[in-house]
């Protein structure tokens, strides 16, 4: 909740590959509101809105967030199988491009200003990182926040010592005081700025502080969360989390309608949309009506969003989006997404997937050699934890029941 005058935060939901919600929805707010990301007192994130922190405090570039997100999941989709393939490994594909992104000083920037939520293994509690060391502690924390078991692996990664998964397990929307935080999630429920539900489905669940509306629109969400959809839709995400942001805006007073430069200029303006019925194009209208028409346009045609007006409301955005989703495989990879070669690859996919998972097998071993000692002792750990956890639940039944069947035989002896 926005909160002028105790201070307030932002915290960005878990979501996976859904995180092209939370550029757009950041975009709307350092357009519109940059006061509400400068003036924050912290970030506070989960998985994929933890990387969205970070990345934002770094100072990326829109442009490169947004290529950074449409390679991934181009990688992840360019497998018959997708991110299920054996050769795509999702926690080394994040540890080489924040290697490769982050500035060196990025613990001195994040430090104090952004909370990871991880969820510690060894008794799932949920743990808030917010001071960091070194570089590496940054990436430490952010590959355990993003950790999925057998989604992103079998051996969690580890983090000063310890081991710890996604934070998404104990507290997927972290918070500070709910009472100042502005929560970000890109799934219907009940977030500051989040999709809304148009219907009268009023049931909703609370997930590990994930506020979810039970509607079908979520199960898609949650699927494309996972696994990746066409890189189209995932722009038309990012337009969502801006259009989102914008209505946050307006709810609460701090952006009423579009500004001036948003207006849409004479040339470009749509007779339809913009002029009433019965009259020509040649009638001005005013600035705010003309607004407040922008938005309705908007919100009614979001998917797929409509260039022309979008690009009005924030010609960056547009622009960047435009660029990025472009097929940069040229011909190779217009050959490759023709039915016939695709049908000849899924058929061929019961010779080809033995080999590619050998291949990818002693490929991770190899790059797990340097890890191999202390993975084999935390496995040997947790098989001692599991084997005294069974125990301690066998133990005491078997106990009871000796000392039932004594009871019974002694009464049996009195009688």
């Amino acid at each position: 909740m926005y909160d002028p005058e105790h201070g307030w935060s932002l915290s960005f939901a878990g979501c996976g590959f859904m995180g092209f919600y939370h550029v757009g929805a950041t975009r709307c707010l350092s357009e519109h509101a940059p006061h509400l990301l400068r003036d924050a007192r912290m970030f506070l994130g989960c998985s994929a809105g933890a990387l969205h922190c970070v990345t934002f405090l770094c100072g990326m570039p829109l442009d490169k967030t947004l290529q950074v997100l449409m390679d991934m999941a181009r990688e992840a989709r360019r497998r018959n199988i997708g991110v299920l393939h054996p050769s795509f490994n999702l926690g080394r594909y994040i540890r080489n491009q924040l290697q490769l992104y982050l500035p060196a000083n990025v613990h001195r920037i994040v430090s104090g200003r952004v909370s990871i939520s991880l969820t510690r293994v060894s008794d799932g509690e949920n743990v808030l990182v917010s001071d960091f060391h070194s570089k590496e502690e940054v990436v430490d924390a952010l590959l355990c926040s993003c950790f999925i078991p057998f989604y992103s692996g079998i051996i969690p990664p580890a983090f000063r010592g310890e081991r710890y998964m996604d934070g998404g397990a104990s507290d997927n929307v972290p918070c500070i005081d709910t009472r100042t935080t502005i929560t970000v999630s890109p799934f219907y429920g009940e977030h500051d700025i989040c999709p809304k539900v148009k219907s009268t489905n009023f049931l909703h669940v609370n997930v590990t502080n994930l506020s979810l509306r039970l509607c079908l629109g979520n199960v898609y969400l949650m699927a494309r969360a996972l696994f990746p959809p066409d890189v189209k839709v995932l722009g038309e995400i990012c337009v969502r989390g801006y259009l989102d942001a914008l209505r946050f805006l307006e709810e609460n007073g701090i952006c009423s309608r579009p500004q001036r430069c948003l207006s849409l200029p004479p040339a470009e303006r749509a007779p339809e949309a913009h002029a009433p019925r019965g009259e020509g194009t040649s009638r001005e209208p005013s600035p705010g009506p003309e607004g407040d028409q922008l938005l309705q346009h908007l919100r009614a045609s979001i998917l797929p969003w409509d260039d022309g007006v979008l690009q009005t409301m924030s010609p960056r955005l547009t622009a960047v989006l435009n660029e990025t989703i472009k097929d940069r495989g040229g011909y190779l990879s217009q050959i490759c997404n023709l039915l016939p070669v695709r049908v000849v690859s899924y058929a061929m996919l019961p010779c080809t997937l033995p080999v590619e998972s050998a291949i990818a097998a002693v490929r991770g071993l190899v790059l797990w050699l340097p890890d191999l000692p202390d993975d084999v002792q935390w496995l040997q750990w947790l098989v001692s934890q599991m084997f005294a956890r069974l125990t301690s639940c066998l133990l005491p039944a078997s106990r009871s029941q000796r000392r039932r069947s004594g009871q019974h035989a002694a009464l049996q002896a009195r009688t």
